[in-house]
């Protein structure tokens, strides 16, 4: 059964769910309704944090942080710089190893890695060290002295690396290999994942499983998501599409390799056909017995958030999200609270997590400006005597030039990064080789439509420093970067190789980028003026 089936079947188990209990359908997290709830929840975390003995973990505060930073967006909310000044704290001390210390240790990496990255670099990189260290020898994570793994835990180690890996910082591939290789090891035989499964040690016959919950089948398929797409096995379908599409000159010659060496791609598929056709059967808006129900319920909303990512056609009010929304409006508190077994603030955050959507929200912006690069800055503002260094860095050089490099460096997310301090590079400058140029120039058209943050900036200022109309397409479709300052860069870049300094207008002020109709026009003026003085130039839709 293909991924896109067993899709099917566990919406269609939801939607009859949420059909015979009488919900309506139609809410997101902008909904009134939700808004409304997510409101009362905050307000009691603002005004009751810390009465609860689950308030003091590491967890608990950085739960409550993540929960008051996604809605208010405020970085210098009250619970967020407390979640902040605790991570420093028991950082320098060294973290605890109490029962809940590998949830506080991924949570706080979600904390940080959705607040801001940068900022916190030197604590992210901290927090890894530390879920690096506690990594058992099996590739799971567990409680001290404990011999088995805990699917509970290691989801929240997968899911701290990701955040940490897509907004900048390299993760160890063999960390993350162990880590898949006792998910695909430990999935029962029908597709379920157990609390603490059984590991048979090999990959020849799955072992059935006990406890295998709808939080535990959520976690466990929600961590090969995120295994998978940092191991190369997910290529966005609307991506891989356009770049399908694209006409020769800006088409990659060479098609994705996959990064993964240690883990089978084939059995990493089966594993997710397998724990999709089970949530589809078994995972409905409630755990079973109702324990541990909103930690079940930000489960659900990872899983989803993740396997949308490779879903063509995810919907914007799906049955999942529905029936969990008119669950909440009937178990919330007048005090706007919810609770199951970790206490009313932890609980309460978990369910504003989930009627936020927080992680969709989160993955849909870091893939939106995939591969930001180290730091977040721009590389040395002088690239063309910029070189790499032996290990990997960028480093500037009077004498040395290394186009090339850098060029490969931009174009592979998974290249080794420097710790960036300038602003952005204005240009590169290009091969004078004829031959060696035209590559160049074919590469950066390429990089400005699939690139990383990084990479696209780069190329759109590049190609706007040489009258080449064979780019004019490339810029053309840049004008509709979901990033405002690639779109000020093509449309400079346009400008410069049209020689209408004014172009057609499309203002970009204030770091906002125009909506839709503004850019659409943008693209369709310019478009105009390409087909104007070169009638067959090949366009892309």
């Amino acid at each position: 059964m293909s991924q896109r089936n067993s899709s099917k079947i566990g919406m269609l188990t939801l939607a009859i769910y949420a059909f015979s209990q009488g919900f309506a359908f139609g809410y997101t997290p902008e909904s009134e309704v939700v808004q409304v709830m997510v409101g009362k929840g905050r307000a009691y975390l603002e005004a009751n944090f810390g009465k609860d003995s689950h308030d003091a973990s590491l967890g608990g505060v950085c739960i409550c942080a993540l929960a008051c930073y996604s809605h208010t967006g405020n970085a210098q909310h009250a619970l967020v710089q407390k979640a902040v000044a605790q991570i420093r704290a028991e950082g320098q001390k060294g973290f605890a190893r109490d029962a809940h210390a590998n949830y506080s240790l991924g949570i706080a990496l979600i904390f940080l890695g959705t607040v801001d990255p940068d900022l916190y670099r030197q604590e992210v990189q901290t927090l890894l060290s530390a879920i690096y260290e506690r990594q058992e020898s099996n590739g799971a994570w567990t409680y001290p002295n404990d011999p088995l793994g805990d699917t509970s835990q290691t989801q929240y180690a997968c899911l701290g690396m990701w955040m940490a890996d897509r907004q900048g910082i390299s993760i160890d591939q063999r960390v993350l290999e162990r880590c898949c290789n006792w998910l695909l090891r430990t999935q029962a035989p029908d597709g379920a994942f157990g609390y603490k499964p059984n590991d048979p040690g090999t990959f020849d016959k799955r072992l059935a499983q006990t406890r295998t919950t709808p939080s535990m089948g959520t976690a466990g398929v929600g961590s090969l998501y995120v295994c998978g797409e940092l191991l190369g096995f997910i290529d966005d379908p609307a991506i891989a599409k356009r770049r399908l599409t694209l006409p020769p000159a800006i088409r990659p010659v060479v098609a994705k390799t996959e990064i993964a060496e240690a883990v089978d791609h084939g059995r990493w598929d089966n594993a997710i056909r397998d724990g999709n056709g089970w949530i589809g059967r078994n995972a409905g808006v409630e755990n079973s017995g109702g324990q541990q129900q909103y930690y079940y319920m930000y489960a659900v909303e990872r899983y989803w958030a993740f396997r949308e990512l490779s879903i063509a056609t995810p919907q914007a009010e799906p049955p999942w999200y529905n029936a969990g929304v008119e669950y909440c409006r009937t178990k919330q508190a007048t005090d706007g609270t919810w609770t199951s077994e970790n206490g009313k603030s932890v609980d309460t955050a978990f369910a504003m997590l989930f009627l936020l959507r927080s992680s969709k929200k989160v993955v849909t912006q870091i893939q939106m400006e995939q591969g930001r690069l180290r730091g977040g800055k721009g590389l040395s503002a002088d690239m063309s005597t910029a070189q790499l260094d032996a290990k990997g860095q960028v480093v500037t050089s009077d004498g040395t030039k290394a186009v090339a490099d850098i060029l490969a460096m931009l174009d592979d997310p998974k290249a080794p990064q420097a710790e960036f301090v300038s602003d952005v590079p204005e240009k590169l400058v290009l091969s004078s080789d004829s031959k060696e140029r035209a590559l160049q120039l074919s590469r950066l058209r390429r990089m400005i439509i699939n690139g990383a943050f990084q990479a696209r900036l780069t190329a759109a200022k590049t190609l706007g420093t040489i009258r080449d109309l064979d780019s004019a397409p490339a810029l053309i479709f840049a004008l509709s970067d979901p990033d405002w300052r690639i779109a000020k860069a093509a449309r400079d870049s346009l400008r410069f190789m049209s020689r209408k300094p004014e172009g057609f207008g499309f203002v970009i002020e204030g770091g906002t980028r125009p909506e839709q109709p503004a850019w659409k026009e943008a693209q369709k003026n310019w478009t105009n003026w390409l087909l104007s003085v070169r009638p067959d130039a090949e366009l892309i839709e």
